[in-house]
């Protein structure tokens, strides 16, 4: 059983076994392109090593790395879509290669941002640079390949998935992602325990900036906790969220960003968001039976880099995420309850469809992929609807105050 201290961000069983060391971060992209000039695009390409921060030792000190690559790499020529495009180029490459990542979380919302072009050429450069990858392929069984990686005797099996944002998941004679199915996800589990001795599950999704995870989200990796994954590490948030043990699966529910910075939105007064420059890496301790513990390493971003927290910074990221893990229990839901009121109250329904409507008049064919995005990707299906339904049953403001405050705090903090 495996024991959270919260002081310094650790677990572990106290069993005393030799263990391997596999660190997993969050999204890595140099620009973000709502961001009209990010500091990222020329840090990642000129300084490779100094953008990281004190994360490098961390990374360099790991036995295996895996990144979400959060981009195409070479990208040439966007689709159509309801999101931003995100690419790095030749010139970002020292820094993917900087900390020596050996594999690459394909499964998310931007690797098909521009086609099947897109996906041969980050697949060309990242054969270049060594590193394997999985979650993407050029019809369904690509996107779910097995895919198992030999740690020095220790075979690690992998799973990744995504939701399919902007309809880009992989089917038959498809290219895509491998989509947000649960029942293939399972099965894909199952498979590699056969012959794999750990298999960590790394899922991209749930609901942008928010301080709970969305109730799909903790149904989804319940339920593929139950088929015993050693851990499930999850990104696409861009905040950190909390992690709990479930069934004996440790589940972190969003590292929040990594090498991604999200500049300071004009929205917000043009300042930098708190929690979005915030994130954490993973490092679990494993051996052939399994997890053994896991430390967690916070980081923050800044306009210079990725800066390691100390003293009362370093506490008061831990002091967070113990309140948000501990605000999953007795009620996982009753946090994200609080996030549907928050964002009622805001007027984020009303402001979103007006920027749908104001797209029909400038730009049709983007403003039909914006809505049809917003009517097929669960991260919105599933915002509206459970909104909506607590709006017309009346029980919208039925939130805990507690949890209110802390979903406020995520969308309106400041740096």
């Amino acid at each position: 059983m495996l024991n959270i201290d919260w002081k310094n961000g650790s677990a572990g069983d106290g069993s005393g076994v030799a263990c391997k060391k596999i660190v997993i971060t969050g999204d890595w992209d140099p620009k973000w392109d709502a961001v009209d000039v990010s500091p990222y695009d020329e840090l990642m390409a000129k300084e490779p090593e100094k953008c990281y921060g004190g994360t490098l030792d961390i990374l360099r000190g790991a036995d295996l790395r895996i990144v979400n690559l959060e981009c195409v790499i070479n990208g040439k020529t966007p689709v159509l879509k309801g999101g931003p495009h995100l690419a790095a180029y030749d010139r970002h490459l020292p820094c993917l290669s900087a900390p020596g990542f050996q594999i690459a979380a394909l499964s998310n919302n931007h690797t098909c941002d521009f086609g099947p072009e897109g996906i041969r050429e980050t697949m060309r450069a990242l054969d270049k640079l060594g590193i394997r990858y999985l979650g993407a392929g050029f019809d369904d069984r690509e996107a779910w390949a097995p895919f198992v990686y030999d740690l020095d005797g220790i075979k690690v099996g992998l799973v990744n998935f995504t939701e399919g944002h902007d309809l880009t998941a992989a089917a038959p004679g498809k290219f895509g992602v491998a989509g947000w199915d649960v029942e293939r996800a399972k099965s894909a589990i199952r498979e590699l325990k056969k012959s794999c001795d750990l298999v960590i599950v790394i899922p991209h999704g749930g609901i942008e900036f928010v301080a709970y995870p969305s109730e799909y989200c903790i149904d989804t990796y319940r339920e593929l906790a139950k088929e015993k994954p050693d851990a499930i590490v999850a990104h696409h948030p861009h905040v950190p969220q909390g992690l709990e043990i479930y069934d004996g699966v440790p589940i972190f529910y969003s590292l929040g960003n990594f090498m991604f910075y999200m500049g300071k939105p004009a929205f917000y007064g043009s300042k930098e968001l708190y929690y979005r420059c915030h994130g954490y890496l993973v490092e679990l301790e494993v051996a052939k039976d399994g997890v053994h513990g896991f430390k967690l390493h916070p980081y923050r971003l800044t306009a210079h880099g990725v800066e390691l927290p100390e003293g009362a910074a370093r506490d008061e990221f831990f002091a967070t995420l113990k309140r948000l893990s501990g605000d999953l229990v007795p009620d996982p839901y009753a946090g994200f309850h609080a996030v549907l009121k928050e964002y009622w109250n805001r007027g984020y329904p009303e402001w979103h469809f007006n920027q749908i409507m104001e797209a029909f008049k400038k730009n049709p064919p983007y403003a039909a992929a914006l809505l049809r995005n917003r009517m097929t990707t669960l991260q919105h299906t599933q915002l509206y609807l459970p909104m909506f339904e607590r709006v017309v049953k009346g029980t919208i403001d039925d939130a805990p105050d507690r949890m209110l405050e802390m979903a406020k705090e995520y969308v309106s903090r400041t740096m």
